[in-house]
């Protein structure tokens, strides 16, 4: 999986940098298939939010666009609130691709007449 990570207002160090990549890396074990990753990191301006890092994934793969959004008070744990959104969407989509493989859809009320 191709990671990309990106910046505004804030800096990451390499390691930071590198952890992001490799937390993001994992995710792709979830559903095969997701070619590639865009992590956007902003920070907040206003002096009243307390949560002012920012972290936006956008997963993409199988045809499927996933996006999630983290904030909390440094990059590294914006990034965890981010994978926990993100895991719980894969594991939605990825019963979702296995349900469309094995031919089970979903039960249709009958109409009332």
């Amino acid at each position: 999986m191709h990671v990309m990570v990106s910046c505004r207002h804030l800096e990451l160090s390499a390691d930071q940098r590198q952890l992001v990549e490799h937390k993001i890396a994992k995710l792709g074990r979830i559903v095969e298939g997701m070619e590639r990753a865009e992590v956007h990191f902003t920070e907040e301006r206003n002096p009243r939010i307390a949560e002012r890092e920012l972290c936006e994934v956008t997963m993409a793969g199988h045809g499927q666009q996933i996006v999630a959004k983290g904030a909390a008070i440094d990059p590294v744990a914006a990034v965890d609130v981010a994978i926990e959104k993100l895991e719980h969407q894969l594991l939605s989509l990825k019963s979702r691709l296995l349900a469309r493989k094995n031919g089970k859809t979903h039960k249709e009320s009958s109409p009332t007449v």
